[in-house]
């Protein structure tokens, strides 16, 4: 019955979508993040990387606003942390452009490589702490690179991630700042998407039926994060960006 009013639409390609969107969500119960981490590499062997990009937005929109409401810390994230938004909101554009004019498979393999690093290290006992006594001056520079590897990739949180872990935030406070970030990023690369004409129905449909193994992976994901105490939710945090760095250099040679 779709398929009469959307010849692209493929029930194999939905089943894809929901199941990596199930893994993805219960990746983002646990961290607050790693939803297109998990999802878009899955969905991209059966689908182009523009579709898995177009796919992700209304999933991550209405997940990242859902976690950032339940966390009720919004008005002090957005009084800290503005400057990294307005650098995440300058960024994106341009990496959505580069999406469609550029290859960007070594901007891949330096990101992913520099990530893998930094999380090791960080694992290793050297810290980054420098970062948060310089927060004014470091937090939009961030902001503006993970907006343009963001339009590029969806993964426009993970230097974002790593600033919040070396600022040394709670677990509790780290989920209402991520999620509040995503949120926020996911309006403006859904934005960048429409200028540049990426999202199709085809898409945005299967985005909303699969919202529904999304919920209930992050549902059982969150469950998880409860019995996590502050030291292990750092090191899954840490893992996960490294995770994040293999899969943008996975990525790049696919």
């Amino acid at each position: 019955m779709i398929a009469q009013y959307l010849p692209d639409f493929n029930l194999y390609h939905l089943l894809i979508v929901c199941v990596a969107l199930a893994l993805g969500g219960f990746v983002k119960g646990i961290s607050a993040f790693g939803l297109p981490t998990i999802a878009v590499p899955i969905i991209v062997f059966f689908m182009s990387l523009p579709a898995a990009v177009a796919i992700m937005v209304f999933p991550m929109i209405i997940t990242n606003f859902v976690q950032m409401m339940i966390s009720g810390q919004v008005k002090m994230v957005l009084s800290r942390h503005w400057r990294l938004f307005l650098g995440l909101a300058l960024g994106l554009p341009v990496g959505v452009y580069l999406l469609s004019a550029v290859d960007t498979r070594y901007l891949l393999i330096v990101v992913g490589s520099v990530l893998i690093l930094i999380a090791t290290l960080e694992m290793s006992g050297i810290s980054f702490a420098f970062l948060g006594r310089r927060e004014k001056l470091f937090g939009p520079i961030i902001g503006v690179i993970a907006g343009v590897i963001g339009g590029i990739t969806t993964l426009y949180g993970t230097l974002p991630i790593f600033f919040f872990v070396a600022l040394d935030l709670k677990k509790e406070v780290f989920i209402a700042t991520v999620s509040a970030f995503l949120f926020f990023g996911s309006i403006f690369l859904m934005l960048s998407l429409q200028t540049m004409n990426f999202l199709r129905v085809t898409e945005a449909v299967y985005s909303v039926i699969g919202l529904v193994p999304l919920f209930a992976g992050m549902w059982a994901g969150t469950h998880v994060r409860h019995r996590i105490d502050q030291r292990n939710f750092k090191k899954i945090v840490l893992l996960l960006v490294g995770l994040i760095g293999a899969i943008m250099i996975y990525r790049a040679f696919s």
